[in-house]
């Protein structure tokens, strides 16, 4: 059972609360071993566009750590990527060492921390893997993994967070992982508007305070096939990649930043990827699970749940 696996930050979730403005891992770190994390200031492009090798995820991040990044060595950047459409064979691949991102290429921030970029490029990803661009599709997906090096030789990367760390909900937003969708671009008013909403396969769990249907408004995000609705506590986004739906992983239910102990995180499921059908946007479905990962708060919520969501525009 994974009630929280807090690491060296624990006492984050009892001091510090989603709005703080105060350098956190100062608060954080005051009694436990000294840690590090990566905070993210900005997903500028969270997505791989099938057509453009150039595209490129990029974030924003500030590091920090107790000596206000003086022992901050460098970010060692892994991924992998996974084939969603096995019909012609399963081309997903093993994560690898992409490449390492020293300290030197981050700057001192507004708050005195060192922010650097991290961008991959699609054609990097391709190289480092050894793949062929001819037979990835719009749908699948390439996992980033970021793991922070210490000049101590001590490493943290996302099995050293905790429910109230790894989501952007809260103050810390360092989920150290970031699923990249491979996607065709589509109309920005698709999928948009005033939708009808039904629970179709699955049960509501008893902490996720929303009924069985509603009515909810969903909008385009800054980015291309991104949308937002206002499901879940953190409001439940997700990305439409070829005729599949995936929701961002690690989106806070309940916002219970300050107590890990009771904070539930959602996500996608491995197996089962909505459907939609990018010609008609009046219908389309989502699954989502919650306890993902096993961060479903306390008790019997560890166990990931998954829930079916049908839309119906209005």
């Amino acid at each position: 059972m994974r009630l929280y696996q807090l690491a060296y930050l624990l006492v984050i979730i009892f001091i510090v609360s989603c709005s703080s403005d105060d350098k956190a891992i100062d608060v954080v770190l005051e009694e436990v071993e000294r840690g590090a994390i990566l905070r993210n200031i900005d997903r500028v492009s969270p997505n791989f566009e099938r057509t453009d090798l150039e595209s490129a995820f990029t974030v924003v991040l500030e590091e920090q750590d107790l000596e206000e990044g003086g022992i901050f060595d460098f970010v060692r950047l892994y991924i992998q990527y996974t084939d969603r459409d096995i019909s012609n064979g399963d081309n997903s691949s093993a994560e690898i060492t992409l490449r390492d991102v020293p300290s030197s290429d981050f700057q001192t921030g507004g708050n005195g921390l060192p922010v650097g970029t991290i961008e991959v490029v699609y054609q990097e990803a391709i190289d480092a893997l050894s793949l062929n661009s001819g037979t990835i599709q719009a749908g699948d997906q390439f996992d980033l993994r970021m793991e922070i090096h210490l000049t101590d030789g001590r490493t943290f990367s996302s099995e050293n967070g905790s429910a109230s760390i790894l989501t952007d909900a809260c103050f810390f937003k360092s989920p150290y992982r970031y699923v990249i969708n491979v996607i065709d671009t589509i109309e920005n008013d698709l999928f948009t508007g005033t939708y009808n909403y039904e629970i179709v396969a699955g049960s509501s769990p008893s902490f996720f305070s929303v009924g069985d249907q509603g009515i909810v408004s969903i909008t385009a995000g800054s980015t291309p096939n991104v949308r937002n609705t206002g499901l879940i506590g953190e409001g439940l986004e997700f990305t439409i990649a070829g005729t599949n739906v995936y929701p961002k992983i690690y989106q806070s239910v309940n916002l219970f930043c300050r107590d890990s102990a009771f904070h539930s995180l959602t996500g996608p499921d491995e197996e089962n990827f909505g459907i939609v059908d990018l010609n008609d946007d009046t219908v389309f479905e989502l699954n989502l699970v919650f306890g993902y990962e096993g961060w479903g708060g306390s008790g019997d919520l560890t166990t990931p749940q998954t829930i079916r969501f049908r839309f119906s525009k209005q």
